[in-house]
């Protein structure tokens, strides 16, 4: 699952002389009183789920600490001139660059879910790929949580947009192919004709189709005169 998966990401024990470190804690005060989404969807979890939640629960005790890549990509985001930019523009603006920013960046993972099997690895990797991005740019231009339904809405038409046009895509590059081998086919069963130079049934030469039909022509037959 990749929620258990995260939460190994975030297990490792604590250097010497970092006990002040913003990024790390007790376990269970991190459960506790955590403000990551980790913490935050773990507590979600008891909530509903408390079997669920004790089995994913860390042993009592160890310390943790934020995996230093997401500590850097966050601290990275932030210092960017967008983020900076974006930072003290009114709500509504920054609802609107963010939605738009997910959709776009959904729409080729939707584009590769078509070419995965459904509940795969790769399936759950092409519809959770840009979560962390788009979860952590939310939060490096402090955007209040009650935005996450309009980004999360976006994230899905994102998806949505790149897998149907995926498979429109697929259905006419097949309907394509299958026209192509049906004329080609057409094409042997039914030669050129000899006598018109079209395609079509098959015809064989007659010569003797070349007689003028309905009798015979005036002009072909002697008269007495021209005889003397």
């Amino acid at each position: 699952m990749p929620f258990i998966y995260l939460i190994l990401l975030s297990l490792s024990f604590q250097n010497k002389g970092q006990s002040n470190n913003n990024h790390e804690a007790m376990s269970n005060d991190w459960l506790e009183n955590g403000q990551c989404p980790l913490a935050k969807s773990y507590r979600a979890i008891g909530g509903v789920v408390p079997l669920v939640a004790k089995l994913l629960a860390p042993p009592a005790g160890m310390k943790l600490t934020c995996p230093p890549a997401i500590v850097a990509a966050r601290a990275a985001i932030s210092r960017t001139a967008f983020a900076k930019g974006l930072r003290p523009q009114p709500l509504p603006t920054k609802v609107v660059v963010i939605a738009l920013l997910g959709m776009a960046a959904n729409v080729p993972l939707g584009i590769w879910r078509e070419h995965t099997t459904k509940f795969s690895v790769q399936w759950f990797a092409a519809v959770h790929a840009a979560v962390p991005f788009i979860g952590m740019l939310r939060k490096s231009i402090l955007m209040p949580k009650s935005a996450m339904a309009l980004t999360i809405a976006a994230s899905i038409l994102g998806q949505t947009i790149g897998s149907r046009a995926e498979r429109i895509r697929l259905k006419r590059a097949k309907l394509a192919a299958e026209g192509h081998g049906h004329e080609h086919a057409t094409r042997i069963e039914a030669p050129v004709s000899l006598k018109t130079g079209s395609s079509g049934a098959v015809q064989l030469w007659d010569p003797l189709g070349l007689r003028v039909k309905g009798g015979v022509s005036p002009a072909l037959v002697p008269t007495v005169g021209a005889m003397y």
